[in-house]
């Protein structure tokens, strides 16, 4: 039977799911298809059911943010793979009555299969929609083709990498944490007014950066000293990774998926206190064998996530759905 990947409208600002796939596909015999419309108003995504309809008869992989596609019953063989459940931590009121509806409760109701990228992720669908369906837990995998590159730290003014805006990523605590150091910050994401400000007063030698190519960004992953990847919410964190995977030192979240994804490759720190987060800097500023160590245990968790083996995981899944084993 026919594979087909379905994935969301390509925009410039989001694609690390994208990227994930990416990754994947060379290992995947299934075929690529993008939706039609953005996932915006209710024509756009009416007209998004409509089209993936009329491949009903293929076997359906849905990734990404289009959840609502499969809240309909009218697909028979499908996977869908839910990254994370964000939008129950964005939204409020009806808002948030129609994102649980129709982009959680109703697609893992009709989908044949549900996977998941973190145990984090895969609690929280359990616990949010009292499934007894098998939830199968497949990793992200490595996206970016990044190696170890050696790179002499800068423990007088050290290079910080922090990557994403959206309140989650945890920016506004991050400045006040370095308001009193010595560094460079290299910041991925758009700029606001409102971000700008609080640099400038915490007087912080700041270089805003978007829209980079997956070239572009290994170079800031090789560029940079230590990766300060401090968000409140992650279903899983592909920076974490991808920053061990350059030979860079990490600094990441106690809680969500971040424990999980960074295993021993990482400092953890309590992302709610500024006090924490620059302890943690400091530490792995002035602590060289500690860093170094931190390094290594890095470049060895990031073996987990090859795109190889966890594609594998995936075709596994296809087969299983093809041979009418799995049972939902």
């Amino acid at each position: 039977m026919r594979k087909i990947l379905i994935l969301r409208k390509p925009a410039v600002d989001f694609n690390s799911i994208e990227k994930v796939f990416t990754a994947l596909i060379p290992y995947l015999a299934i075929t690529i298809c993008l939706l039609p419309k953005y996932s915006k108003g209710l024509f756009g995504r009416l007209y998004n059911i409509l089209f993936v309809f009329t491949l009903r008869k293929s076997l359906l992989h849905l990734s990404g943010h289009d959840n609502y596609i499969f809240s309909i019953p009218f697909f028979k063989k499908t996977v869908l793979t839910i990254h994370d459940l964000e939008g129950l931590h964005k939204y409020e009121g009806v808002k948030r009555w129609i994102y649980y509806f129709f982009w959680i409760k109703l697609p893992v109701k009709n989908a044949s299969v549900i996977t998941t990228v973190s145990t984090f992720s895969k609690n929280e669908i359990i616990e949010n929609t009292k499934t007894k369906k098998n939830i199968y837990l497949i990793h992200n995998p490595l996206t970016l083709p990044i190696s170890y590159t050696p790179k002499k730290f800068n423990a007088t003014k050290p290079r910080i990498l922090h990557i994403g805006t959206k309140a989650n990523k945890n920016l506004e605590r991050l400045i006040h944490a370095l308001s009193k150091l010595n560094c460079e910050l290299v910041i991925i994401g758009q700029k606001s007014d409102q971000l700008l400000n609080q640099l400038n007063q915490a007087k912080i030698d700041f270089t805003f950066k978007s829209n980079l190519s997956n070239e572009e960004m290994v170079e800031e992953y090789k560029a940079c000293d230590i990766l300060v990847f401090v968000s409140t919410y992650e279903g899983f964190g592909l920076p974490i990774i991808e920053a061990q995977a350059a030979g860079r030192a990490v600094i990441t979240a106690n809680v969500a998926s971040m424990p999980e994804v960074a295993g021993e490759g990482a400092l953890l720190v309590d992302p709610y206190s500024v006090d924490d987060i620059r302890e943690g800097i400091v530490k792995l500023i002035e602590d060289e064998d500690f860093r170094e160590s931190l390094i290594q245990r890095g470049l060895e968790n990031v073996k987990r996530f090859d795109a190889e083996e966890i594609a594998k995981q995936y075709r596994e899944v296809y087969d299983a759905i093809d041979n009418f084993i799995m049972h939902n």
